[in-house]
């Protein structure tokens, strides 16, 4: 779907911030868990970030406005895209995905599924489990880095599934695949976390909107609008789509092919 016509941020300079590392987890805190539908997060803890792209970086889009984020509590997020073996468990029929297996990702899923899907995980855990907000999907990305993507400054197709054709920044062109991958056909990214570039785009909490390039602390986003962030790229666009800080949205009932989602749960 093309998006509808973006909304300019402000243009706003800022001094570089430090990446603050983040801290380890607590003694007797797990570094991740596994629900009883099969599902593994892993713990992400508080930290300080830039998000967005420095005007600097090549392909950036106009509403990527860099500003430091502190991200203030811990909490986890899925290791993997939710897959259509975990659809199937929690909600007790196959997904309506367009690529049928039980290892690969759940996607042609609106906002409004993928909010069903929680409901009813989060009926079935015991533990209120929520998409992640637009900022800890960012910061889980980034994974404490500041390149474009969280491998470097460039991408291949080796590291993530998107169009090939259309390389980022003068790269040469590489495979399209057509289709999805399974989520741990490529590394994942330096906290254990699989195609956070690439395969499908992620449901996120947040309305989509500008950011206001200030200082902020656990952001989310605008109080209403009339579509939600998606991040990550897909198998179906190109390079520059996958780019940590790149921001895509659609409206909540819009399902495609290369749309699915990230399950997120508060620490206790």
């Amino acid at each position: 779907a093309t998006p509808a016509a973006r909304v300019p941020a402000p243009a706003v300079v800022i001094a570089p911030a430090k990446v603050i590392t983040p801290p380890p987890a607590p003694a007797g805190a797990p570094t991740s868990i596994t629900t009883a539908s099969g599902m593994t997060l892993v713990r992400i803890n508080p930290g300080t970030f830039l998000m967005g792209s420095p005007a600097s970086e090549p392909e950036r889009s106009d509403d990527e406005v860099q500003h430091e984020v502190t991200i203030t509590r811990p909490f986890y997020l899925g290791r993997t895209p939710v897959l259509q073996s975990e659809w199937k468990a929690v909600m007790g029929h196959d997904s309506p995905s367009s690529f049928k297996g039980d290892t690969l990702p759940v996607e042609n899923v609106s906002f409004d599924h993928a909010l069903d899907f929680l409901d009813r995980l989060s009926a079935l855990e015991g533990k209120r489990f929520r998409l992640p907000t637009e900022a800890e999907w960012e910061y889980a990305c980034r994974a404490g880095t500041t390149t474009p993507f969280n491998f470097g400054r460039t991408i291949s197709t080796k590291q993530a599934n998107y169009d090939g054709n259309y390389p980022y920044n003068g790269g040469p062109k590489e495979e399209y695949r057509q289709k999805t991958t399974p989520p741990k056909f490529f590394a994942a990214n330096p906290w254990g976390l699989f195609d956070m570039h690439g395969n499908v785009w992620e449901w996120c909490q947040d309305w989509y909107g500008p950011y206001s390039g200030k200082k902020e602390r656990d952001p989310q986003g605008p109080k209403e609008a009339s579509a939600h962030v998606l991040r990550g790229g897909s198998w179906y666009y190109s390079a520059r789509y996958c780019r940590c800080a790149y921001r895509y949205w659609n409206a909540p009932d819009s399902r495609y092919n290369n749309i699915g989602f990230r399950v997120a749960l508060d620490s206790d």
